[in-house]
């Protein structure tokens, strides 16, 4: 039978590079870049927290939007057999996100697809039969690498997962892959790696906030507590031509912000905020 399991969502690395919780198998000779783990504040229920990643492709960020390397983290600890049941995060005003002309992956898709298998239908190696079928890997700008890893429940000390992410149905949805466990395959070549076992799937929502917001474009990962195995800490990098771009501008400090909001299954356990910041790369 089975057994629902607490998760947190989108959107480390392994012990050796002394970045992280996860355990990633020493063979692994490539690994995705790297967004740092958060320790979320104590609370008196669950706890969750969030880091965020801008990293522009032709260094110094200006004024002007450019391309960049955007990369996000959530984690969560969880208390009882509390949950979460959606997870929200706001993207800084001065970050863009632009999907328009990439193809389409809805998750109905990937179902059960190991790495090669999703690689082939939605990644860099889609080979367009049916004609339907293109390259909608938003980390294209990674190379022949996975988006990030992930980490199942219980806190960290569970197996090890690959995560992929695709533009979804429309210009409004993106497609969430992980696939786990890979402590013995790790995550290396996609284009070929069959491992794991489980496939996780979850389809995100972008809106966008009031103009009078200091965020703009929003990610809604409902239904988080469907997913077995659960996931408590789950990083990817994203990075597409002009999909992802950024600017910095004249405030104080002089940051780009991402907000979390976490809410969770169980009775009294009240809902998390947390602010992500990370020092605008001038």
């Amino acid at each position: 039978m089975r057994t629902r399991r607490r998760i947190a969502l989108l959107l480390c690395s392994a012990a050796a590079l002394g970045v992280g919780f996860i355990a990633f198998p020493a063979s692994s000779a490539a690994a995705p870049p790297v967004v740092p783990i958060c320790t979320p504040p104590a609370g008196a229920g669950s706890d969750s927290c969030a880091s965020l990643r801008t990293t522009a492709l032709a260094p110094p960020i200006g004024s002007a939007l450019e391309n960049i390397k955007l990369g996000v983290r959530v984690r969560s600890i969880f208390t009882g057999t509390s949950e979460t049941t959606s997870v929200k995060l706001q993207f800084d005003e001065n970050i863009a996100l632009n999907l328009a002309g990439i193809p389409s992956c809805p998750a109905s898709e990937l179902v059960n697809k190991n790495l090669a298998q999703a690689w082939e239908q939605c990644g860099p190696g889609a080979d367009g039969s049916p004609a339907s079928e293109g390259n909608a890997y938003l980390s294209t700008g990674l190379g022949n690498n996975v988006s990030g890893l992930g980490s199942t429940i219980p806190n960290g000390g569970g197996a090890v997962a690959c995560t992929m992410i695709f533009k979804g149905a429309d210009n409004t949805h993106v497609t969430i892959y992980a696939r786990a466990p890979a402590n013995t395959s790790g995550c290396d070549n996609p284009a070929t790696n069959t491992g794991g076992t489980t496939t996780v799937l979850f389809t995100g929502a972008l809106t966008h906030q009031a103009a009078s917001s200091i965020y703009d474009w929003t990610l809604t990962v409902p239904n988080t507590q469907t997913a077995d195995p659960a996931l408590d800490d789950f990083y990817a990098t994203l990075s597409r031509g002009t999909a992802f771009r950024a600017k910095c501008v004249t405030r104080s400090p002089s940051a780009h912000r991402m907000q979390g909001t976490w809410d969770y299954t169980a009775v009294g356990d009240a809902n998390d905020n947390y602010t992500a910041v990370h020092a605008c790369p001038h």
